[in-house]
């Protein structure tokens, strides 16, 4: 798994003086659901980039804000796509995968770097490596190889996904030959546990100050979800009374989006054609109540 955190980062620093970004997609990987390009059409000539991160944390993203608010970047817009998960850290995660830019964490870049070199030198990947080092082939059998060429936007960090370029070829058979990705659902509603609690909350009014500092136009996404699990509704009052109840938007449960298939990839990810739906929906109601 890629540093997804690191990746977005020097893709923006990258791109920065040559667009004028203004407008941020962050929060976890369901974030490739939601197009930059299919965003900015609802942003009156705003420019956006994707920074998400891995099983992304609420410090992650507040590090991330006050990173850009360092760098004097403008932040008009701001979408987070959340779940449960992402709500209840408080706390910036360890290992290669997560660890932060220290521009962002504000770490000593070391240990960055040994973080990093702690995950080439585990037998997951250096033992593929140095196979294909040797070969000059990759095989299935090497897992830490991308068999399928580019999977981002290399301008904004738009995800490009090898399962929509499957599901364009086979069709509905996609779902068929996948069944072991979509688990049985007895069609019950399932309410999850509350997550938002002291330390929650205070990380929550802290990055709202942030926006509120930069004059940002916020919206947050509670991303649907294939097993149909419903956020408990003192979780949504929480973050409605924080951001406010118009910028808020619940998409769990049991519903029109989760209850097609055909909108996800497998349990844990919905596709680009949810995801402009329910940009639709942020930007043309007045609110989700």
């Amino acid at each position: 798994m890629l540093n997804e955190a690191y990746v977005g980062w020097h893709i923006y620093l990258n791109n920065r003086d040559s667009i004028p970004f203004n407008s941020f997609l962050m929060g976890n990987s369901c974030t490739m659901a939601f197009r930059c390009t299919e965003w900015e059409k609802y942003l009156n000539g705003g420019r956006a980039v994707r920074l998400f991160g891995n099983i992304e944390s609420m410090m992650a993203i507040y590090k991330k804000l006050m990173a850009l608010e360092r760098e004097h970047a403008p932040i008009k817009n701001v979408l987070m796509i959340l779940d449960k998960s992402s709500l209840s850290k408080t706390y910036l995660q360890s290992g290669y995968n997560f660890v932060l830019p220290p521009a962002i964490s504000g770490d000593r870049p070391l240990n960055a770097q040994l973080a990093f070199l702690q995950g080439f030198v585990s037998p997951d990947f250096l033992f593929p490596y140095l196979k294909y080092r040797l070969t000059g082939t990759v095989t299935s059998s090497m897992k830490a190889f991308n068999p399928y060429g580019r999977i981002r936007n290399p301008i904004n960090n738009d995800a490009m996904n090898p399962r929509e370029k499957m599901i364009e070829k086979e069709g509905v058979q996609y779902w068929a030959d996948h069944k072991k990705d979509f688990p049985y659902r007895d069609g019950k509603q399932v309410i999850n546990s509350s997550v938002i609690f002291g330390q929650q909350q205070a990380l929550l009014l802290d990055i709202e100050k942030v926006l509120r500092r930069n004059s940002t136009s916020v919206k947050i996404v509670i991303s649907p979800d294939y097993k149909q699990e419903k956020i408990n509704p003192r979780d949504v009052r929480i973050l409605k009374s924080i951001f406010g109840k118009d910028n808020v938007f619940d998409f769990t449960g049991i519903n029109e989006y989760t209850n097609d298939i055909h909108n996800f990839y497998e349990k844990g990810h919905y596709r680009p054609l949810l995801g402009n739906k329910l940009l639709k929906v942020i930007y043309q109601t007045p609110s989700a109540r």
